[in-house]
Parts: C-alpha cells; structure tokens; sequence
C-alpha cells in the first residue's frame, strides 16, 4: 500500500523521499526518482508534508515515536526558521492510538499539525489512485494534506476534529467488510457441500438484491481458490480486533463481527495469514485442515 501510494506522489513531480522499514523494498521507487531516507527521522527533518502508512497500532507508534530515529524525533530537529510538518497517518489503527500519536506529533514542535486519515481501498486502489480517505483533525492539518491525498485518492471526508473520530469511522468499514466476506466465505462452503454450481450460484447472487462489487470479485476469488493478496487475512483480522475492543468499550453487542473473527483467526492458524482475506473460505474446508500446504493450488 505504502509503496503504491508513494508512487502516485512521485508521479505528481514533488520531491519525494520515502522510508520503509524493510529497505529493499524502497529501491523500486528509487527507481522512480524518490530519495530514500535511512530513518524516519531523516524524512520529518527534511519533508513538510508527510504520509505514514503502516500495517498496525505498534508499527505506528515505532515509526511515530520509538528512539533518535523516530518521526517525532525528526520534527523536534528541524530549525526554528523551516516551515510547519503536517504528519498525515493513513494507517487503520484504534482511537487511542491515534490519538498517542497525534498527541506525540504536534507536540514536537511549534504549528506541527497532525491528521488521522486511514483508507479506504487495497494496493490496486493506492496504483490508480481512487483510495477512500477517511480523515480526523484540524481544518488546518486537513488543508494542508489535501494535494497529496488528492493525488493518492478520489474522495476524502474530514469526519471529525480528533484522530479518533477518523479511526472508529474506518473500523465500521472493517466490520461490514470482514462480515460481508466471512458471509460469502460460509454461503460457498455451504454451496459446494450441497452440490451447486459455484458459478451459477455467483451469477445468480450478482442479480439479486445482493450484489455488490466485493462479493462478485471475492467470490470469484473463493471459487478459483486464487488466493493472490489484495488485502490480506491477517490485516481483516486486526480491523475486526479493533473493532471488537471498540465495541467492548461501548457496551454494544457484536456477536456477528465475533463469530466471523473466529473464522479469520482460523484461516490464520491454517497458515493463510498472507494471503487475500478471500481466504476465508478455506476456514469452512475440511480438506483444507488436512492439507494447508496446498493452499496456492
């Protein structure tokens, strides 16, 4: 996702530079015309506008905070006389996260604003640039992320003035999601075991009131056994443990979004972490218990 959305930020003729944690991984948009930063901090320290997209609360918080190398670190380095940093988090992470960073961000110097705005939308999304962002925060932070998120998306929304409003508005896109999914996951197992056309079965669901444009790709996807990662199972089931805690906290009851975290966390143990969160299906195989190791046929 990092990489893709970076990309469309160098295609806009900006002098990029990008850190990854993982460095190789930065040497494609090297390629491209990106400088590449050795720590977060050489990123803060030079950059005035700043994208974070990382895979979870403790990767946000590492990169934001953690040490000399952090983002925070960086920001509290730069002279009196540079410009504000505007540090735009993109990562799906809970309200308190967000909020310790957000908190930890703006303090680090004078007029650093700082936006939540996770998105929306897989890697295919980030390459052609149609992301979702869902954002929280200042008018002032919002304004000033706008040319980047613009080039990185088509639509964005400023939901609220905290991070927190940001993050629960994107957990409650991560509960239909991963219901929607686990859903079709168990009505094709459920297919399949009765005899039925997987196909047909498809074709008739993309008639009906039903149809949408994740279960026809997903579908698919379950039907072929075509695991390639869009978004992953490990990622759809750290949204729905988010959005279960948050849940918890308010006394609402979400027996639906339990029940089908149990079958992403199964699909884990299975050994599909990796793989597209289609992969759910294969929690509903028996043939798939016994036999994890032919999960790319």
């Amino acid at each position: 996702m990092g990489a893709q959305m970076a990309s469309r930020l160098v295609g806009t003729g900006q002098n990029v530079m990008v850190y990854n944690r993982s460095v190789a991984k930065a040497e494609p948009l090297r390629q491209l015309g990106a400088a590449v930063a050795s720590t977060p901090a050489e990123v803060t320290s030079t950059c005035d506008l700043v994208f974070a997209m990382l895979a979870d609360p403790k990767a946000a918080k590492a990169v934001a905070m953690d040490g000399p190398d952090s983002a925070v670190a960086g920001i509290a380095a730069r002279p009196a006389s540079a410009q504000p940093v505007t540090y735009v988090d993109c990562s799906t992470v809970d309200a308190a996260t967000g909020e310790q960073v957000g908190n930890a961000i703006t303090a680090a110097a004078p007029r650093t604003g700082f936006l939540a705005a996770p998105v929306s939308g897989g890697w295919r999304d980030a390459r052609d640039g149609t992301l979702l962002f869902l954002c929280g925060g200042h008018q002032t932070a919002y304004e000033a992320a706008v040319p980047g998120l613009d080039a990185m998306g088509s639509r964005r929304w400023l939901l609220g003035s905290t991070p927190g409003d940001a993050a629960r508005a994107k957990l409650m896109l991560q509960v239909m999601m991963g219901n929607i999914v686990g859903s079709l996951a168990e009505m094709m197992a459920l297919s399949k075991a009765a005899g039925l056309d997987e196909a047909a079965i498809l074709e008739v669901l993309g008639e009906s009131a039903m149809a949408n444009p994740l279960c026809k790709a997903k579908g698919e996807l379950m039907r072929k056994n075509d695991y390639k990662p869009n978004f992953q199972v490990y990622l759809q089931q750290k949204d729905l443990r988010l959005a279960l805690q948050l849940a918890d906290d308010l006394g609402v009851p979400a027996p639906i979004s339990a029940a089908s975290n149990g079958q992403y966390i199964r699909a884990r143990q299975m050994g599909f972490a990796d793989k597209d969160f289609a992969a759910v299906r294969a929690a509903y195989e028996a043939e798939a218990l016994n036999e994890p190791e032919t999960e790319d046929a």
